[in-house]
């Protein structure tokens, strides 16, 4: 079976480049995969013998980049199909790459993996309270374009034949909003447990040069958006006693510059706030094991890739207790669950995991046990394998 997988990101700045990447290498040897991104520049994007990619442009984490691809994925579309016969196409939601193919019409049946919505994004870029001036420009022109958006989403989830959500929180949520009908079902993401995992200090200190001599690392991983709860993070970081010495790491995608200001005017000492700046995907599984606990406070997840990489990688993980969140993790047996936007909340989570390293091992054991048991791209391949078939035999 011919697949194309369309997205914007592959092996690039979000969550839904590396679920297209984790479950384009997983799948059964009876798929061959056509993957139809943006270049993104990170890394050459190569072909192996089952995975092919196709760019159609150059990527930049932005707005517009977005709705340029699904012009390019509308136009190129036709010709890919002709030469390669494609029996599925697989898209991404709330990215919408092949709406005009939804819309316009195309006679090849449809998969659609949905990771978050519109409203969920605007719900958690709101409950940052910050203004829209200060927003990240992706997070402000969802804003200010939130109600054409809005009917585009709706007619999109109308156009979709088949659905995979991957938490049960997304899927009611787009119930309650939308009424989905069509054919769906929960399928978790997950993660290769052999590419993350523990991994000697000395090896990841040769990526990570700048991190020598850097203890208890407190890192967050993810693009920098105002959803993601860096406001709290910084503010957590003021309130843990300095006699613990903890060294906040920031890595990903977007601008910098506010997140940099707000510690500056908190007060927070620059070598003990670090930002990498973007972080190529192939590296992060030597980020995670040089933290000492990873967090991720923010005000609006599905099922956020980076808790699972962590967990698989031995890094005891602090997260908000937001949407599926609480889906990946039981709280206090494999990692911490704080309330969003509470700063204190957070600041006694990690002080529990940087003063307490028998705790934050007993965290990290039954944690990447729960990864490679329930959360590995093996089992979410096969389960996703299995709604290809269906679906294309339904169309059959």
């Amino acid at each position: 079976m011919h697949v194309a997988m369309v997205t914007p990101e592959y092996m690039s700045w979000g969550g839904v480049g590396s679920y297209v990447m984790q479950l384009a290498r997983n799948l059964p040897s009876e798929f061959e995969v056509h993957i139809l991104c943006l270049d993104s520049g990170q890394k050459k994007l190569e072909d192996t013998e089952r995975v092919k990619i196709h760019t159609l442009g150059t990527a930049r984490d932005t707005f517009m980049y977005n709705n340029q691809f699904q012009v390019a994925l509308w136009r190129s579309f036709r010709e890919l199909n002709d030469a390669y016969r494609f029996d599925l196409v697989h898209s991404n939601h709330a990215q919408m790459a092949d709406i005009l193919l939804k819309v316009l019409g195309n006679e090849v049946p449809s998969v659609t993996t949905v990771h978050s919505t519109i409203g969920s994004q605007r719900m958690g870029t709101k409950a940052s309270g910050l203004p829209l001036a200060r927003l990240e420009s992706s997070e402000r022109m969802t804003m200010l374009l939130l109600p054409l958006l809005t009917t585009a989403e709706r007619l999109y989830m109308r156009k979709c034949g088949s659905l995979i959500f991957v938490s049960e929180y997304i899927r009611d949520w787009c119930v309650r909003t939308f009424g989905v009908e069509c054919p769906n079902q929960v399928i978790h993401n997950g993660i290769d447990t052999t590419m993350f995992g523990p991994r000697d200090l000395s090896e990841c200190l040769h990526h990570f040069p700048r991190l020598k001599g850097v203890e208890n690392i407190v890192l967050f991983s993810g693009r920098m958006v105002a959803l993601k709860g860096i406001a709290t993070a910084l503010e957590a970081q003021r309130m843990i006693d300095p006699a613990l010495k903890a060294n906040f790491v920031f890595a990903g995608n977007g601008s910098q510059e506010q997140w940099r200001s707000m510690a500056r005017h908190l007060g927070l000492d620059s070598s003990r706030c670090i930002f990498l700046g973007p972080v190529p995907y192939t590296k992060m599984p030597y980020l995670y094991p040089l933290a000492s606990a990873f967090i991720l406070p923010s005000y609006s997840e599905s099922f956020p890739m980076t808790i699972l990489e962590a967990m698989a990688s031995g890094t005891p993980v602090i997260a908000s207790a937001v949407g599926g969140v609480p889906e990946i993790m039981v709280n206090h047996r494999h990692g911490l669950l704080v309330p969003p936007r509470e700063p204190r909340a957070l600041a006694e989570a990690i002080t529990s995991v940087l003063s307490d390293h028998r705790f934050a091992r007993s965290l990290c054991i039954r944690a990447r046990d729960r990864v490679q048991t329930r959360f590995s791209a093996t089992v979410m391949a096969q389960r996703t394998a299995e709604v290809y078939r269906r679906t294309a035999e339904e169309y059959a």
